[in-house]
């Protein structure tokens, strides 16, 4: 019998959580939480659309149902959305039967834009019989490389400059938007300009996935 310890490592060791995309391209993931919102969505699109950059957006079914426009807009401009389940809280402590629920009800809401293959629990860590109902739901679970932890997970004026050093071919960034969150835009805008300097460029999770058959 595995340890509880075991037990939650195991399907990292077996490949069944995403954390970096192994590429040879010069290019990374760049992953937005919790949205949509009309206080931060609006400014990344129109951040994305300058610098030429894509991103997968893991939205909020409840969100999601209020902004359906912004849904569409997330899509129309050729942006990737995935599954945060329902609302913004701990997935971990949801029962198997609601959480299940939670996942399916958000699809419902984020695949009349389009596809959605990608799953990021709330709160960090699935549980396994969380991760398994996932996959049982035709979902991949994607954690992330490099999270911005200052700003309620949006930055502050300063975490572009350290994020950048971080950030290299195939590694998933993890940013948070909402209402509370709209230095997002800023962080985005200027971690984009300097890993352009650097020759990266920011892309869809599938984008860079598809390219390596996964």
């Amino acid at each position: 019998m595995l340890t509880p310890l075991l037990a939650a490592i195991a399907p990292v060791l077996r490949g069944r959580v995403v954390f970096t995309v192994p590429t040879r391209e010069p290019r990374f993931v760049l992953s937005l939480d919790d949205g949509p919102h009309p206080a931060t969505t609006p400014a990344l699109l129109d951040v994305l659309a300058r610098h030429g950059a894509h991103a997968t957006f893991f939205l909020l079914g409840e969100r999601a149902t209020t902004y359906p426009d912004l849904v569409a807009r997330i899509a129309a401009e050729g942006h990737e959305i995935g599954n945060h389940t329902w609302r913004d809280e701990p997935t971990w402590r949801l029962a198997p039967a609601s959480f299940r629920e939670n996942l399916r009800a958000t699809q419902r809401v984020l695949t009349a834009h389009g596809p959605v293959r990608w799953f990021r629990p709330g709160s960090g860590w699935p549980t396994h019989r969380h991760l398994a109902i996932a996959e049982e739901e035709g979902l991949r679970c994607v954690l992330g490389t490099a999270v911005a932890v200052s700003g309620a997970g949006a930055g502050t004026a300063t975490t572009a400059r350290w994020l950048d050093p971080v950030v290299r071919r195939g590694v998933v960034v993890v940013l948070h938007e909402g209402p509370q969150r709209t230095g997002v835009a800023g962080t985005v805008d200027g971690l984009l300009a300097r890993t352009a300097r650097r020759g990266l460029a920011a892309v869809a999770l599938s984008e860079l996935a598809g390219a390596q058959g996964s």
